[in-house]
């Protein structure tokens, strides 16, 4: 993929940043959504659908919804031989990767623990910013992604001493479906210098789904795997609708104006309201591990986020 020069972000006004405020509070409620229409355990009982199937289905729907619109809006312009390949990979690893494993493991840990996980995600996009975008990082944001780090560590192990058992494996499994998603994010924020940020979105999530398929069609052979429950139906059209379509597109709508370091600071909403609803919804609770680590996580991503526009390139992702 050719690498245009990254366009001078523009500051924050009051318009944009309640759009992906509104973004972050109905996304604090997608690991939820996803715990209520997966199954909890390896196999799947009526009602209940898989990981592949309800990646496929909710990126599959969203991803044409966008299509559809883009193309109704003109948002749409031609894909030289030279970019295909970031759009296979940004589908590839930022969509079928990501939430084929991050849906396999969320099922064998809690909304709440998940959710604070995800607040460890600007800790790596900005990592990755620094590295790939060329975002100058200032020894507060390093010490940030340190703390964040630390905080991740007691939530994926639930304490000091590292264990491999039951949801600390779950949870390592989600951390690692999150760096890929970070690093989809830079990818995401180099296409859309050339393209519209929707149709950025939608390719994205109809490659995404076009890789899950045949993944979706063994699980949902190897399994029975029956219609979902009305319940169920309701999280998935909510995953579909509101966290894909509505929220990942004002994402990828701000992603060409505003640097992805700045943005990614947002999801820190996150963690603040997603144990909310897992208690409201689910009834979960909350070790003393998961309270300091996700505390840590909260300082780590505070740290990065406030130092992030001053400690910007001045030349120069979700």
């Amino acid at each position: 993929m050719r690498q245009p020069p990254l366009r001078p972000p523009s500051r924050w006004t009051a318009g944009p940043a309640v759009l992906l405020v509104l973004a972050c509070v109905l996304w604090a409620g997608s690991s939820v959504a996803a715990k209520v229409a997966l199954s909890s355990s390896s196999t799947i009982p009526p009602g209940k659908v898989g990981p592949f199937l309800l990646a496929a289905v909710r990126f599959g729907l969203a991803g044409a919804l966008l299509f559809a619109f883009c193309r109704w809006r003109g948002y749409w312009r031609p894909i030289p031989s030279r970019d295909r390949r970031a759009f296979v990979a940004l589908g590839t690893f930022g969509i079928a990767f990501t939430y084929g494993v991050f849906y396999g493991g969320i099922r064998f840990t809690t909304a709440t623990e998940t959710t604070l996980l995800v607040a460890a995600e600007p800790v790596l996009i900005a990592l990755l910013a620094r590295a790939v975008l060329g975002e100058r990082m200032r020894a507060t944001q390093i010490s940030g992604m340190l703390v964040g780090l630390a905080g991740v560590y007691l939530i994926v192990m639930r304490g000091l001493t590292p264990t491999l058992q039951g949801t600390a494996v779950a949870n390592a499994v989600v951390t690692g479906a999150l760096v890929f998603e970070a690093l989809s994010s830079v990818i995401g924020k180099r296409l859309t210098q050339s393209y519209p940020g929707l149709q950025v979105a939608a390719l994205g999530m109809l490659i995404g789904a076009a890789v899950l398929l045949p993944f979706a069609v063994h699980e949902t052979i190897a399994h029975h795997v029956g219609l979902p429950g009305p319940v169920e139906v309701l999280a998935i059209v909510y995953l579909t609708l509101v966290c894909s379509a509505l929220c990942y597109g004002i994402w990828y709508l701000l992603l060409p104006r505003f640097s992805l370091s700045s943005m990614a600071a947002f999801l820190f909403i996150q963690p603040v309201l997603g144990p909310v609803y897992g208690y409201l919804l689910l009834g979960e609770r909350m070790g003393i591990w998961t309270i300091l680590g996700g505390g840590l996580v909260m300082l780590g991503v505070w740290l990065v986020a406030a130092y992030t526009e001053s400690g910007q390139s001045r030349g120069r992702t979700t």
